[in-house]
């Protein structure tokens, strides 16, 4: 007879049962609900299939997670580090049509948050579909990024990363939902595991992209680089697979696949609207150093480490900042852990980069905030599993909306940072107060510090 193990339950389990032991060998079992906050729907009826994969370890959790790390890492890496193609575009091809660049580098990053809003419920309609959506964001993307070595106008830009880099949030969107199929007592490890990926592709992209641009002109990187999008995520999707498998098609006793219903109830509760709030005020600032940095530290004179190299500097303290995040977040709570973020990241703004006329000074700012802003993120899962509860139809919902929210803070700071750059410095300031990055500066702190005051309304976890 073989013997049962104790299943360990999480603060979330994402099932429609009690959890229980899993059954002896060679028996089945009724499938349990797919994760919450993944893209696929179920159909309407259980259905018999094997025993399936353990949740938490086993070569199906860790090979997804590593495969989904490696799609956090090129998809977002790239957007990431557009700084350094927007200071190359400022200075050796599109000079003086610095506006229009900087539509399209916050368009790229923006529209691929925004993009969830759209991703999420197509997914959701086609779950035996996943994969193909998949492989098309992949081409679509790629065909973006080597397209964007032939523009010849600014404009160009606006469409090829802008508008068609974007799509391939059909390729990452599963990645960051199916998730919660796969991990449970360890999902904010794997939270923070997979969004460092990102982090870390925001530390290897900006100097790649610098070496390349130096080494073999521009457009032979851009087609560089969307050799190793494609090839890279093409080998990577092949391990991104559900843990609980949908039927087939015309199945006996399968039923025709519906929507679940979702309780809207969910938008009255304060605990909404103070993670909304949060992510939509600090994204308005979140992502203006990694833009401005590499040009500001050629206007103001540092050259070690050179701008690209502070923008490396960020994303690879927000590796670490990924996982401290979500480990405080497991033990405080979370509105206390955003708060503190925020408020350092708000001080090293302020302080160390508008008095950022030395080295050191960046350095430690660089340092500061990747360990604090650019590592909000990994506090989500906490406060969507609050807000979840046992609703298994929100997760992915909130998810979406988050992201959606995050992309439209991030498209408007584009427009913002650029007007404020031409208020001029702030008189009588000193350091780098007294360039025309200073309004700029206190309107990063200002608002950082705002957004954790936000996330102060959630309530206790």
């Amino acid at each position: 007879m073989a013997t049962q193990t104790e299943t360990r339950k999480s603060s979330f389990e994402l099932r429609p049962l009690p959890a229980s032991s899993p059954p002896p060998s060679g028996e089945t079992t009724a499938a349990p609900t797919p994760a919450a906050g993944s893209t696929d729907a179920l159909p309407t009826t259980a259905r018999e299939v094997p025993a399936l994969p353990p949740v938490d370890r086993g070569v199906g959790a860790w090979s997804f997670l590593v495969a989904g790390t490696i799609v956090e890492l090129i998809t977002w890496g790239l957007p990431y580090s557009v700084g350094v193609l927007h200071a190359y575009w400022a200075h050796e091809v599109f000079p003086g049509n610095e506006a229009t660049i900087t539509l399209a580098a916050t368009l790229q990053n923006g529209m691929l948050f925004a993009g969830a809003a759209i991703f999420g419920p197509l997914l959701a309609a086609f779950p035996n579909h996943v994969k193909l959506l998949q492989v098309a964001g992949l081409l679509v993307a790629m065909t973006g990024l080597i397209a964007s070595a032939f523009v010849t106008k600014a404009w160009h830009l606006i469409i090829t990363l802008g508008l068609l880099y974007p799509l391939c949030g059909a390729l990452y969107l599963p990645c960051a939902t199916i998730l919660y199929e796969w991990f449970h007592a360890r999902r904010g490890l794997a939270t923070g595991i997979m969004y460092s990926g990102a982090a870390a592709g925001g530390t290897f992209f900006p100097l790649l992209g610098h070496a390349l641009l130096k080494g073999v002109g521009y457009k032979a990187t851009m087609v560089t680089l969307g050799a190793i999008f494609g090839v890279a995520n093409g080998v990577a999707i092949i391990f991104i697979r559900r843990r609980v498998p949908l039927p087939k098609r015309g199945a006996p006793g399968v039923q025709k696949r519906v929507f679940p219903k979702v309780d809207w109830g969910f938008l009255r509760r304060r605990a909404v609207w103070a993670m909304c709030g949060w992510v939509l005020v600090t994204a308005m600032a979140n992502f203006l150093p990694t833009l401005w940095i590499p040009t500001f530290a050629g206007i103001v004179g540092p050259t070690h480490p050179s701008g690209t190299s502070l923008v490396a500097l960020m994303y690879g303290s927000s590796i670490a900042g990924n996982l401290l995040t979500g480990h405080l977040s497991d033990r405080f709570q979370v509105r206390w852990v955003v708060l503190g973020s925020c408020v350092f990241a708000a001080v090293s703004a302020c302080a160390l980069w508008g008095m950022g006329t030395k080295d050191a000074l960046l350095v430690t700012f660089a340092v500061v905030w990747g360990l604090t802003a650019l590592a909000s993120a990994s506090a989500w899962s906490q406060m969507i599993i609050y807000v979840s509860q046992d609703d298994m139809t929100l997760p992915g919902l909130l998810f979406s909306i988050l992201t959606m929210l995050r992309g439209a803070g991030n498209f408007a700071s584009g427009p913002i940072s650029t007007a404020l750059l031409k208020s001029g410095a702030v008189a009588g300031a000193k350091g780098a107060y007294s360039t025309n990055y200073g309004s700029m500066m206190l309107y990063t702190g200002v608002v950082t510090f705002a957004g954790g005051l936000t996330a102060l309304i959630f309530p206790n976890t």
